[in-house]
């Protein structure tokens, strides 16, 4: 049985029909500061996002930030985008200042800047947090609101754009669709891959700076023509808050997988000798950890279920501590070194192809309700088993209807050993695991999901006109 949250955007995605050539097209502003080649999450999930708009008769202009200011970007990407991208810079922000010093003055001292900083006194730690809550609302990249807002209007004007579409985190990109949306009259449409004050938040948080935060979302959500969420959990809760507004202003549209970066990805003939448990991602905000299966390993191998020289985990991105603390250092504790392999981000043909080869796909998602991983798509994709390690929410719904994975609370020590211990037998004596539901698999394709965005971009600009401020702009431009 397929629920309400997945149904309703299959069908959305399906009821909407590709534009005919030759059929009149529109113009879409996508504001997102992360875009490839940075290799965050957000960054691939808007530019597969974005790619399929044209289909549906909206040909994408892309607002982002400068290409050479990417911490982490990924040299081997060379898909070029469908659509016109055009950046804004990036002012300082003191809080980036102070994290450069930070790690200069740990490098200065020979010791990892994580290291660097004692807890100062309760006073000054509350003053301290007070003030950095302060600057990190409502985010770090505050510092591109300004020119943004200058460079989109520019575009809004050259581009003749007659809709716009802003996606986040982080958070300052709905601001700027916020100041472009009031400027120019256009219709908005927002988009929340996870929620902005409805979960724990990664940074010093202060009730003012909470109270600052609420109200700007309140602010947004009421200017937006249509609100854009990923989950149906986290829809009905933006609707109970905002019970003022009309209901159907919240959609969801679940995030998905973009099928065209599966066409080369190929199978490898099983390792026989080597089963192989893929963690992609990082370990944020101090709730993930590989620790519960780390001690589930041990427990099986001490009881004799499994032959640790055949067992090996992959730990793939920004892995290296959790917990605070070395993961090879944990590793070690439960007797796993060597056979725990900690690698750096790599390019996404390969991230791809070591999920689609590997015998356990791990979900560390603990205290996650509202929201589903971003990689939960690919690795439904990818058709292997998958051990989810999180609360009831979201996450246990989409993989109870769907098939293909277990959802374990992460304290459940002997429901985590009994997945990976059937899952090892199924591997070991040859037999294959269930497999996810493949043709509801199949309807998270992002190129089907495209189509649900443009409906609601129709929707909104045949509800309210407002190209007149574009029209007399460009002709003053041109004057």
């Amino acid at each position: 049985m397929i629920s309400e949250s997945v149904a309703t955007g299959v069908r959305g995605a399906t009821e909407r029909g590709m534009r005919a050539p030759g059929a009149a097209r529109c113009r879409l502003l996508f504001i997102t500061l992360a875009f490839p080649p940075s290799r965050e999450i957000g960054a691939h999930a808007c530019e597969q996002i974005g790619r399929y708009f044209s289909l549906y008769g909206w040909d994408p202009i892309v607002l982002t930030g400068p290409k050479r200011l990417i911490e982490s970007a990924d040299p081997s990407h060379r898909r070029a985008f469908p659509g016109k991208i055009v950046e804004a810079g990036l002012l300082p922000h003191p809080i980036s200042v102070y994290r450069k010093l930070k790690r200069a003055l740990a490098r200065s001292a020979g010791n990892d800047c994580r290291l660097v900083g004692k807890p100062n006194e309760h006073a000054q730690g509350r003053f301290r947090r007070w003030v950095l809550s302060l600057f990190q609302t409502p985010d770090i990249y505050t510092g591109w609101f300004v020119p943004a807002t200058m460079v989109g209007l520019r575009a809004i004007r050259r581009e003749r754009i007659t809709h716009i579409f802003s996606s986040g985190p982080c958070w300052t990109n709905h601001l700027v669709g916020l100041a472009l949306a009031w400027l120019t009259g256009l219709t908005w449409t927002i988009h929340f891959r996870d929620p902005w004050n409805e979960m724990p938040q990664a940074k010093d948080v202060s009730a003012f700076s909470a109270n600052i935060e609420k109200m700007l979302q309140r602010v947004v959500i009421k200017r937006a023509d249509s609100v854009v969420c990923v989950t149906e959990a986290h829809t009905r809760l933006l609707r109970q808050i905002f019970a003022d507004l009309p209901v159907e202003k919240f959609v969801t549209i679940p995030n998905g997988y973009d099928e065209s970066e599966w066409d080369s990805i190929q199978l490898e003939k099983s390792d026989r000798n080597r089963f192989i448990i893929t963690y992609t991602g990082s370990f944020m905000m101090g709730t993930r950890s590989p620790r519960p299966v780390f001690r589930a390993l041990r427990t099986l191998i001490d009881a004799g279920h499994l032959d640790l020289n055949k067992v090996r985990v992959d730990l793939i991105g920004h892995c290296d501590v959790a917990e605070g603390i070395g993961v090879t250092d944990m590793a070690a504790e439960y007797g796993l070194s060597g056979f725990v392999q900690v690698s750096p981000p790599v390019s996404r043909p390969e991230i791809l192809r070591r999920m689609a080869n590997s015998n356990l796909l791990l979900l560390l998602a603990e205290g996650w309700t509202l929201q589903i991983p971003g990689k939960t798509y690919e690795y439904l994709r990818a058709g292997r088993p998958i051990l989810a390690l999180t609360a009831e929410g979201a996450l246990t719904d989409l993989l109870r209807q769907t098939g293909g994975g277990w959802t374990v609370q992460p304290e459940d020590h002997g429901a985590i050993m009994r997945v990976i211990h059937g899952v090892y037998n199924d591997w070991r004596i040859g037999r294959a695991t269930p497999p996810a539901h493949r043709a509801l698999i199949g309807e998270f394709d992002r190129r089907r999901l495209a189509g649900r965005f443009a409906g609601l971009f129709d929707q909104a600009s045949a509800g309210r006109h407002a190209t007149e401020w574009v029209v007399s702009s460009t002709s003053n431009a041109n004057s």
